[in-house]
């Protein structure tokens, strides 16, 4: 690999974060959280320096496929690193910082956050913040006199922190169609390096674009998932839910990831329309863009037509039906649907918002929604885990086997939606998927030697954790359930589930190809 050109790339990657950083800094300008403000502008101020220093380090040769798995691979890392500062600037451990931007970028939703204020909004826990150092900024400001030596921080410690939780939702927001995909899109002349960029980013098997130039689908992928955000965001405020946390919660939904505002998540706004909303933006998020452009563009039925969208769909209603029926939910039949759907929608996206706190349901119900989590949406929508297509493509796949242990002579064609599906897609797929559940296995043990002397941590709570960070998801069950975190478990478990996040997000062989000695050589 050469290095030169790939810290251009990086260097690009964290001027245009630079900026980026100054959104919720406005924000908690807004709100007058002079704290966040400092947090925002110093954090731009470190990612837009380093962007200069190795953009001077740079050289200007043409990009080509190993830059580009790095930039996908460690522009995913440095933008956890840079974004976790204005969390640990604002009182949260490095670690745990860390955590939470890789969660919000990689639009996992799992959260280390456990405290709310009055008004249900997420807050950082006040013993950790009066120590922070952008509190101690603005104590200074507001309190410090020409002759003081002891700051008087006690009026920051109940802050909402708006500008921290409007931060986590836009991450998540920017994670979800990619901030790498973002990047094709803003930069120009590329050269081999977008495409491969594009194709490393993009989840799903099918990497085909659906116009010639990868600058082109990059910007019509990120138009059509801004106006599926507007259309969410004036529902959502039709229904009643305020303008910021229709913002934060329409960043987390279109991008499946599942931080709200609220410390209820969804819960908290009490109203079947708003659940019905995100439950149906959820769902069109976890479907593949190409179709939602081509259902904007002219073909009103390519949603219908494709045959990973119908199984996703059938997916959904077999699940939502054995919940309602086995799921030992509460209230009427209405209810029982509603809150069903809502959390099978969710979890299958990898959305992992809640409307009820399903660690409570049946073990039918929970292992039902282990399967989802595994499952997934579909291929290039904005969810996580294995994809719709590639449990197509494995079943297909044993089905032709068994078929041909019957007829051994026979020539049988894989097909999917009536297309024949070439060795060059079928083979990564299988591959994917067996990679897949043997990291997962491995995580999960790992997990469980890190925390053997913590007896809350339970074979219930371990694969939960390790399957909702792989796959992208956020909540698991027991002691990291939709109504606990993740902030008591070892730090050491919190990064091992940092890198699941990573390696999750980055469909595994970006990461994996890492690996490879040949990989480094020029």
């Amino acid at each position: 690999m050469r290095f030169g050109v790939f810290l251009r790339l990086f260097a690009s990657l964290l001027r245009i974060l630079a900026v980026l950083l100054l959104v919720p800094g406005a924000v908690a300008a807004y709100y007058g959280e002079t704290g966040g403000v400092i947090a925002f502008a110093v954090t731009s101020l470190i990612t837009l320096a380093t962007g200069i220093i190795l953009g001077k380090l740079s050289t200007e040769d043409e990009p080509g496929l190993k830059e580009g798995f790095a930039l996908v691979a460690f522009g995913w890392l440095g933008a956890a690193f840079f974004g976790a500062l204005p969390y640990v600037f604002l009182g949260t451990g490095f670690i745990d910082g860390l955590f939470e931007s890789m969660s919000a970028f990689t639009t996992t939703g799992s959260s280390i956050l456990t405290e709310a204020n009055s008004q249900g909004y997420w807050i950082i826990n006040s013993t950790q913040a009066d120590l922070s150092l952008a509190h101690c900024i603005e104590a200074g400001i507001r309190n410090m006199t020409a002759n003081s030596t002891v700051l008087d921080i006690s009026s920051t410690a109940d802050k909402s922190y708006m500008g921290l939780l409007f931060w986590r939702s836009f991450a998540q927001w920017l994670g979800g169609m990619g901030i790498i995909l973002l990047f094709v899109a803003i930069l120009p002349r590329l050269g081999i390096a977008g495409r491969q960029l594009y194709r490393a980013e993009v989840p799903g098997p099918d990497k085909d674009s659906f116009t010639p130039r990868i600058k082109q689908t990059a910007q019509l992928l990120w138009v059509v998932y801004i106006i599926l955000t507007i259309a969410e965001i004036v529902l959502l405020c039709l229904a009643g839910m305020p303008f910021y946390d229709s913002l934060c919660n329409t960043f987390a939904s279109m991008a499946t990831g599942g931080f709200s505002p609220q410390a209820l998540s969804i819960a908290a706004y009490k109203s079947w329309i708003i659940d019905a909303i995100i439950t149906l933006f959820c769902f069109l998020a976890g479907a593949n863009f190409a179709l939602h452009y081509k259902v904007l563009k002219s073909d009103r039925k390519a949603l219908f037509n494709d045959p990973e969208f119908r199984f996703y769909a059938s997916i959904v209603l077999a699940t939502t039906a054995i919940i309602v029926l086995w799921g030992g939910l509460d209230g009427d039949l209405f209810r029982k649907i509603q809150l069903a759907v809502f959390q099978v929608v969710t979890i299958m996206t990898t959305t992992g918002f809640a409307t009820d706190d399903f660690d409570r349901w049946t073990a039918a119900a929970k292992f039902t929604l282990m399967l989802l989590m595994i499952i997934g949406a579909c291929a290039g929508s904005t969810g996580g885990a294995i994809k719709v297509v590639r449990i197509q493509l494995v079943l297909k796949s044993a089905y032709r086997e068994l078929f041909h242990a019957l007829h051994p002579r026979a020539v049988i064609p894989l097909k999917l939606g009536g297309i024949p599906v070439k060795d060059d897609v079928l083979r990564p797929s299988n591959i994917f998927v067996t990679t897949y559940i043997m990291i997962f296995a491995l995580a999960s043990l790992l997990l469980a030697i890190i925390s053997y002397d913590d007896p809350r941590m339970t074979i219930e709570t371990i694969l939960s954790a390790t399957a909702t960070t792989l796959g992208n998801v956020g909540p698991g069950f027991g002691m990291v359930g939709p109504t606990f975190s993740f902030a008591e478990i070892d730090p050491a478990a919190k990064m091992l589930l940092f890198f699941c996040m990573w390696i999750g997000r980055l469909e595994i062989v970006t990461a994996l190809v890492l690996l490879l000695p040949e990989f480094w050589k020029k």
